[in-house]
């Protein structure tokens, strides 16, 4: 175990170097995930040797997908893993890549490995409750967006991914914040509503 946790630590650090402070998918974010992941993992009877490392790695591509959006931060981070994990000599690589490669939710993927969907519902997770709010408005700041737009976020994704949600402990960890996400989206369209239907002064 002492091995484990060694190689461990250095994927994390790896991570962190990597991927730096953004405030939307940044090492806080993958903070996040990893701890949701083993909460879920240790429940679910998930193999952590797998878990862990692909938690800390998943977001590992998103500075390359942010310079040239056209690359797939989910396909390209399990290309980025699969080499640092092989430099480090880590056992189960294989199961860690197809993790990473199948988190992404655009993707539309619903994996077929306990890790794999753990790391899924992790993932979603992050962007549910407050936290899931806060980042929202952030990622909309920092992309100039507008409040329309926020609300169309909400309504397109962040509100869908409750039920998407594959294990029971994920489901029962995120029942709250999903709740307060539909409150606060809900409270967001009456009020533009209210000021759209409001007269102008001019």
């Amino acid at each position: 175990m002492s091995n484990l946790h060694e190689k461990w630590c250095m994927i994390k650090e790896f991570a962190m170097k990597t991927l730096g402070n953004n405030n939307d998918h940044g090492f806080e974010h993958v903070l996040r995930v990893v701890k949701y992941c083993r909460y879920i993992g240790i429940r679910e009877h998930a193999d952590l040797t797998i878990l862990i490392p692909a938690a800390y790695l998943h977001d590992i591509a998103r500075p390359i997908e942010l310079v040239n959006p056209s690359i797939d931060h989910a396909e390209e981070g399990a290309k980025i893993a699969k080499d640092f994990l092989e430099s480090i000599d880590y056992p189960c690589i294989d199961s860690i890549v197809y993790a990473i490669k199948n988190h992404r939710y655009r993707k539309k993927l619903i994996p077929k490995t306990l890790e794999a969907k753990i790391l899924q519902d992790a993932d979603r997770i992050d962007a549910l409750g407050a936290i899931g709010i806060y980042r929202v408005i952030s990622h909309a700041v920092n992309n100039g967006s507008n409040l329309k737009n926020i609300l169309k976020h909400f309504e397109d994704k962040i509100l869908k991914l409750y039920s998407q949600l594959h294990t029971k402990t994920a489901k029962e960890l995120s029942f709250e914040k999903h709740k307060l996400v539909v409150e606060y989206a809900q409270f967001l369209k009456d009020e533009l509503n209210f000021i759209n239907n409001m007269d102008d002064i001019i």
